[in-house]
């Protein structure tokens, strides 16, 4: 049996994890964020933004992360398996400064559930970590501006 024959069981198999992992559609996404601050028993609130999720911010990781600057994140390691999205990133803060760390969390076509946990780089009014859970849902068509 010639050798590429061998392989072709093992890219099909792999063809639904790749498939599943690109189910995100574009479009506008509601963005509910809690940020919890390690280390003080201050509860924030809730904020909701609204996210336009282009094809290129879904390939690249950037969809998943939130700044609370509205500039883009920028995500590496990203790994999508399945309905499974784990990544690092790194955020600007409107201080200058910035938040990086890891994220972990589900996926699916019409919204995404992810925690992400790291450090203000430098320390933001004496607090340094942090964990923040993003969840999105899709609510319609990106509208050009």
């Amino acid at each position: 049996m010639h050798p590429l024959f061998r392989l072709a069981p093992l890219v099909l198999a792999a063809l639904p994890a790749v498939a599943s992992a690109a189910a995100l559609q574009p479009g506008l996404y509601e963005v509910s964020l809690q940020l919890m601050m390690r280390g003080t028993p201050l509860q924030l609130p809730v904020r909701v933004v609204q996210q336009c999720v282009t094809p290129r911010e879904i390939v690249n990781g950037s969809a998943y992360a939130a700044s609370e600057t509205r500039l883009p994140c920028t995500v590496s390691r990203l790994q999508q398996y399945g309905d499974k999205v784990n990544y690092h990133f790194t955020c600007p803060t409107s201080g200058g400064g910035r938040m990086v760390g890891r994220a972990s969390g589900s996926s699916h076509a019409t919204g995404w559930d992810v925690l992400m946990g790291g450090r203000y780089v430098p320390s933001l009014e004496g607090m340094r970590e942090f964990t923040q859970r993003a969840q999105a849902r899709r609510i319609g068509d990106c509208t050009l501006r």
